[in-house]
C-alpha cells in the first residue's frame, strides 16, 4: 500500500473510503491500516478504479495460527486443511482480516471480484511459504455468512468462541 505513493497521499486516499454497513472495516482503513503495514502485521491492498483512481474496495491479509482443539470438525476435513495430519491441533492459515467495498462511490465490484484478487495475492505468498487454508472472521450475521458460504467458505464451529466472531474457512490447492 505504501510502495507506490507516499504516506500523506495514502492517508488522503484512505479518507475517501466509506462503509456504513460495517464501521469497523472503515475505522481500520482510516486509523490502523498504515500502522499494520509499517509494523508488518498485515498487508492491505487497495483495489482502485483504473479510470478515476478511487478506492472501490480493499482487503487486508495476514497469517494466523488457528487452534482446532475446540473445533467441531471431522478428521478428514482436518487432513484436507492441514495437507498432512488428520490429528492436527493447529493450522497456519491466511487470514482475510478486513474486506470491504467503498460505498462512498458508485461501483459494481462484487465479493467474487475481490476474492479473485485476494486469492492471487495468497497464491504469490504460497509460492514462497506454502499454506493452503484461508479463513475469514466475521460477525454472526446470517447474510454475511451466506455470502461467504456462496463463495466456498464453510463455517467452523468452535466450542469456546470468546470473541463472538464466526470463523469461516476454505482451502486452496493447485
Amino acid at each position: 500500500m505504501l510502495k507506490e505513493i507516499d504516506e500523506e497521499q495514502v492517508i488522503s486516499l484512505l479518507s475517501t473510503f466509506s462503509c456504513p454497513k460495517n464501521t469497523d472495516v472503515e475505522r481500520f482503513l482510516h486509523n490502523s491500516a498504515i500502522r499494520f503495514e509499517q509494523s508488518d502485521k498485515a498487508r492491505t491492498t487497495l483495489i482502485l478504479n483504473s479510470e478515476t483512481s478511487d478506492i472501490v474496495a480493499y482487503f487486508s491479509l495476514t497469517f494466523k495460527e488457528l487452534s482446532l482443539i475446540s473445533a467441531t470438525i471431522s478428521k478428514g476435513e482436518v487432513k484436507k486443511l492441514d495437507g498432512f495430519n488428520k490429528n492436527a491441533e493447529t493450522l497456519q492459515v491466511y487470514l482475510i482480516g478486513q474486506l470491504a467495498k467503498n460505498f462512498a462511490i458508485e461501483n459494481s465490484i462484487t465479493l467474487p471480484d475481490i476474492l479473485d484478487i485476494v486469492y492471487n495475492d495468497i497464491n504469490e505468498a504460497r509460492k514462497l511459504i506454502g499454506g493452503r487454508t484461508v479463513i475469514v472472521e466475521c460477525e454472526d450475521n446470517a447474510h454475511l455468512i451466506t455470502l461467504y458460504e456462496s463463495q466456498g467458505f464453510k463455517k467452523l464451529t468452535m466450542d469456546n468462541n470468546e470473541d463472538n466472531l464466526i470463523t469461516l474457512y476454505t482451502y486452496i490447492t493447485d
